[in-house]
Formats: structure tokens, sequence, C-alpha cells
């Protein structure tokens, strides 16, 4: 069966659409790109925490009705959440929200006339890849650990989409990473709406990434809150690195101490740049990312210019910049809104000052040698990720699955370019997956 997916928003999306493969084996799936046609099923994973996100959503259901006519086209994610019955009218044959994401495998099966059971539905909500066996080749997969989430932040709209904080039980997470190693995995990402809340271990997220380690896995977090991010953690990440990857993308959002507080984030620029600064302290190799919004409600210009010189004074290896845009009811929605043009014209100046902060901080490594877990190669050239997460395209002898000695000859963008040097680990020969 011809079956093409798409996946829109986080890493917690990711995860599922992945674990989602293997749940479907009994329909011998044959994945190919939406854009290819003549698909038989199409599912689109989709996301809402922004209108442009939404946008994005309407236009790949349309796009894939017209592509693929004869397709069984399946939605669900946040924005299946959010307007289910609006997505039927664009195309969809089936929405399922998240709070029937696990039926996902059984809605689809049902309708192409194949039996489901337990088999090929998930105990809980924490399915992932490693229950079912993964459908290609891979050296990274996810590992979803919490969802939910209960800040409250006034400008999100994802409690209302996600539900309360939910936290995968430590034992559990370790059985399914262990069946994910023995598939040949290299790196697991651990994924979560509000990854550093998570409790499902004595010592929480330290305390299962270190558990991980000790596994024989390479681990590397998604975004995580600055206030979740504590002095265990960040010793657990300078002990292990570079298997525990020296990077944190730790969510700034804004340099106004007025507009976090207004905003309802849980911090202040001076807990924020003190972490910071420890991380870079205490962590070989430590790399920084985040994201910022331009024109939160209120911002002015004076608070927009206080963003930029906080971001010139961290330094981060990337910045993403985002617009604000009002989602229905959330408090942020109700306050004095920054002109549509002001927030488009911040947004540009936080991408140009990015991009100059990211070439200000690749460039030190032309002439050096790098480490490279190799993912795939493609036409004779090795891709990867470093340990703290810039981009590799490399020349030379490497499989994928090895951890490989770069030398950096040239840089394009946010990516290394570079020649295979040596072998630090050799490809694991993974074990067949029943």
């Amino acid at each position: 069966m011809r079956a093409a997916f798409r996946t829109l928003g986080c890493k917690v999306n990711q995860v599922e659409t992945e674990a989602l493969l293997g749940f479907l084996k009994a329909l011998e799936p044959e994945v190919v790109p939406l854009e290819a046609g003549g698909a038989e099923l199409v599912v689109i994973n989709t996301c809402a925490v922004t209108t442009t996100a939404e946008a994005d959503a309407r236009k790949e259901i349309r796009r894939a009705r017209r592509l693929n006519p004869g397709a069984f086209i399946v939605v669900t994610g946040c924005y299946a959440e959010l307007s289910g019955e609006a997505l039927k009218e664009l195309g969809a044959d089936a929405v399922v929200p998240n709070a029937r994401k696990g039926e996902l495998a059984k809605v689809i099966l049902e309708h192409f006339g194949l039996p489901s059971d337990p088999i090929t539905t998930p105990p809980n909500e924490f399915w992932g890849a490693g229950e079912r066996g993964l459908l290609n080749s891979r050296v990274r997969a996810f590992l979803k650990v919490q969802d939910g989430c209960q800040a409250g932040c006034a400008y999100c709209i994802i409690p209302r989409l996600r539900g309360k904080e939910r936290h995968r039980n430590h034992k559990e997470a370790l059985a399914e990473a262990e069946a994910l190693l023995r598939m040949g995995i290299r790196e697991i990402v651990l994924t979560g709406v509000r990854l550093g809340s998570y409790q499902g271990h004595p010592r929480g997220l330290a305390g299962l990434v270190e558990d991980l380690y000790h596994l024989g896995a390479k681990v590397r977090l998604s975004s995580i809150e600055p206030e979740d991010t504590g002095e265990d953690l960040l010793k657990v990440i300078a002990r292990y690195a570079p298997e525990v990857r020296p990077h944190l993308h730790l969510s700034l959002q804004t340099g106004s101490d007025r507009l976090l507080r207004l905003m309802g984030r849980r911090y202040d620029k001076a807990y924020y740049r003190a972490l910071v600064e420890r991380a870079y302290a205490l962590i070989p190799g430590f790399a920084l990312t985040t994201d910022v919004i331009a024109g939160l409600p209120t911002e002015t210009e004076e608070e927009h210019r206080e963003t930029l010189a906080f971001l010139e004074e961290l330094r981060p290896s990337r910045v993403h910049a985002f617009t604000y845009t009002p989602r229905p009811k959330t408090r942020a929605a109700s306050m004095p809104q920054v002109p549509v043009e002001v927030r488009k014209r911040r947004t540009k100046e936080l991408i140009a000052l990015a991009q100059r902060l990211a070439e200000e901080r690749i460039q030190p490594k032309l002439g050096r040698e790098v480490e490279v877990l190799v993912e795939r190669v493609q036409g004779g050239v090795a891709l990867g990720h470093t340990p703290d997460y810039y981009e590799a395209r490399l020349w030379g002898p490497a499989r994928p699955g090895a951890t490989v000695l770069a030398r950096v000859e040239g840089v394009e963008g946010y990516t290394l370019l570079g020649m295979v040097v040596g072998v630090k680990e050799e490809a694991p020969l993974a074990l067949p997956v029943l």
C-alpha cells in the first residue's frame, strides 16, 4: 500500500508519526512523498501553535486531496483537536484529535478491512517506535516521556489542546529505549510538550538521562523551559558529554522583564543569564539555541531593542524568531496589540541578528576536527549532526550509525562541510526487528 505522511510542528508530533508506522505493519506500507500522488493512505499530523501553523495544516489537507484524490486522508494533532469538523470540509475523511491519538492505527486498519487488536492499539498515550519497530532504517529516534502543559503562558493555546501534564514511568521509557537500541538506534531524542517538568523518575529528567546513558544511548534533549533546567540536569550533561549531547534549546521568548511577567513566563532575564552562564561553565562544548517572539502584545520599541541586546549578550548558535499572532481564548488575545507591520519588521530584525550570530558562532569551527554521528549517506555524501547540533555534510568513507571525526573545510548557512578523517565508533549491526 502506498502511504504518505506529513508531520507539522513539534517533535512530539514527529515521535507519534514515527511510532504510527510501526503499528501499521499489517498494511505493508510503501512510504511515498505526498507530492508523488497515487497514495492510498495519507496521514497529516497537524500543529496549532500559531495561526500560521493552522494555515499550513489547511494547505496540506487541500494539497493532499488534490494530489491523491483516491486516498483515505486522516488528520490528527492539535489542529484536529481545535477544528475537527472544519477539516472534513477541506477534504479529510477521518479526524482523530489528540485525545484519541492512540486509536490512529485502529481507525486506519479498520477502514482497509484489517483487524485491529491489542497489538495494533497502543496500551497508553506514551506509545513509541520501540514498541512495534521501525519500518525504515534509522540512526536517531524520538522517545516521548511527557505530554501536556499547565504553565498557562498568556499567549499560548497548547494547554487547551494537550491537556494536563502527564509523565511516562521511567521503567517503561527505559524498556522502549532498550528496544530502540537493539534495532540499531544510536541517538535517542527525549521529547515532551514540557519536557523539563518530567516526573516519571525519582530524580526527574536528570535521572532518566543518566539511566539512558548507562544503557549505551547517546541522548539529546528537545526544547526545555529555563525554569525546569536545574543544576542536577546540567551536571549530568557535563559528566557524560558528548554522549549526552551538550546542547540545550532554552525558550526565551522576549528579553523584556516586563513582558516576561505579563506573558506569564516563570523566569526573568537575570535567571536566564545565570542559567546560560552556568551551562557554559560546566558543560564542555556547550551550545545554546533559543526562540523569541516578535511583537508580543504591548511590546514597545525599547523592549524590542532589549531583546536584540540580550541575544547579542547570550550569543546563541541559533535563534528561531516568530511573529506573534493572537490565539483565540488566550489572555494575550485581549491585550492591546502591536500593529502587524511593526511585528513583521521586528521579526525581520531578529532574523537578521540571528543569522549574524550564527555565522559568528560557526566560523571558528573552520579547520577544526568535529565529531559527527552519521545519520544517512546519499550520493557518497555523509549527513549527520555534531554533538552541539550543527548539521554536517561530509565527504569520505562513512556508514550510517558510525561516529566519525571530520575536518571542517567550509560552511554553508548553518551546515558544516568537511572531510572524514577518522572513525570514533563503528556503525552497529542492528538486530532484526521481529
